[in-house]
């Protein structure tokens, strides 16, 4: 196996395991890792193809907690957002799309770590927008992941209502961007190779996460997760 494969397949396990425990994390959490590694044009689908498998098998887990009223807004108004990211990756120079993922991920973890325990519901229209830029960042960056994320936590759900949620959006929001991706071109043959070689150490991550998900202590987690957001992010900036 060629070492740049042998690389996909560590980052995979480790995007799965954080999104298997989290609910979110393999678009924040392993995708600055593979465009050290492979050119972003070409992450952006895998990490893409990787998170759909994540989500569908997360879906089984939470499925008592997914309650519609909480993720169809988010879906609905994420779909006018993914065409618009798509035409941002076709146009935009890489180097660009890596200076915004950094600032993206620095940014959900400023605002993850600042933010108050909340005591009532966002009003609707900050899914709309919530939703909207999910959909943008998805198609251009393949990570509708931060809006989502911040949106989730600033509501007064349980952590199985706020995972249950962002898994139901994210499943349905990647197999949007999943058919927008092969339409427009970008899932080719060595995307397909690399996924194939990343699912078996993905799908052994997601257990893991899940194994430990009732058996650690979350808010001390959540505080080690922001670090190395904070971590990622820079590095993609200084890259």
């Amino acid at each position: 196996m060629p070492t740049e494969m042998v690389y996909l397949c560590l980052i995979a396990f480790l995007g799965g395991f954080v999104q298997g425990l989290a609910g979110f994390g393999v678009m924040l959490f392993a995708l600055p890792l593979m465009v050290l590694v492979i050119d972003i044009k070409s992450a952006v689908p895998l990490i893409i193809l990787l998170g759909f498998v994540i989500n569908v098998m997360l879906l089984f887990q939470l499925a008592s907690f997914i309650e519609r009223k909480k993720w169809l807004p988010l879906w609905l108004t994420s779909l006018p957002g993914i065409p618009v990211g798509i035409y941002v990756l076709k146009t935009v120079e890489p180097r660009h799309l890596e200076i915004l993922l950094g600032v993206v991920i620095l940014f959900t973890a400023a605002a993850i770590w600042i933010s108050k325990s909340p005591e009532k519901e966002l009003k609707n229209f900050w899914a709309w927008a919530a939703g909207f830029v999910a959909g943008l960042l998805g198609g251009s960056i393949g990570a509708p992941g931060p809006p989502i994320i911040v949106y989730t936590s600033l509501q007064p759900w349980t952590k199985q209502q706020v995972k249950a949620t962002m898994v139901a959006f994210f499943t349905l929001g990647g197999a949007g961007i999943i058919l927008f991706y092969f339409f427009s071109g970008f899932i080719t043959g060595q995307v397909l190779l690399s996924f194939q070689y990343c699912v078996l150490p993905l799908i052994s991550g997601v257990f893991t996460g899940m194994f430990l998900f009732n058996r650690i202590n979350e808010y001390a987690y959540r505080r080690i997760i922001h670090l190395f957001l904070f971590v990622l992010g820079a590095m993609m900036l200084v890259k």
